[in-house]
């Protein structure tokens, strides 16, 4: 059970509440402990050594993406007939709208029992409201 804390009256995690194979909550966790070993609630950010915590690794992102984009353009213009990716690009989409809908829910999962105890303006603002499951989000 976890401890007291601003999200919880009752001591338990929100999550807790839904049942398990609805939760978006439990099927992410599921999903960490398969990637990396352990539950996602033993995740924290670390300035510096935590994935893309430094500038140099962010800066690096970007302009490998930005070759990606200008150099991808550069290639494209060079093949004499377009390439059609119309089922690909329907299922990229479909994809990106699922995990958007997905990760919805889990913020959803996680402010709502808030917003209901404490308002809109303290699930927004309030200090307490920044709690591990949301940073993990």
């Amino acid at each position: 059970m976890a401890s007291m804390n601003s999200f919880s009256q009752s001591g338990t995690l929100h999550s807790q509440h839904w049942p398990s194979l609805i939760s978006p909550d439990w099927w992410l966790n599921k999903a960490f402990i398969a990637a990396t070993g352990q539950p996602k609630a033993a995740w924290r950010w670390d300035p510096g050594t935590t994935t893309l915590s430094t500038q140099r690794a962010v800066l690096s992102g970007v302009v490998l993406y930005l070759l990606m984009v200008f150099g991808g353009q550069i290639i494209m213009k060079g093949v004499a007939k377009p390439i059609r990716l119309k089922r690909v690009t329907q299922l990229h989409n479909l994809v990106l709208t699922l995990i958007s809908g997905f990760l919805l829910l889990a913020f959803m999962e996680q402010c709502l029992p808030s917003w209901r105890d404490n308002g809109f303006f303290f699930t927004i603002c309030g200090a307490e409201s920044w709690t591990q499951p949301m940073e993990i989000l």
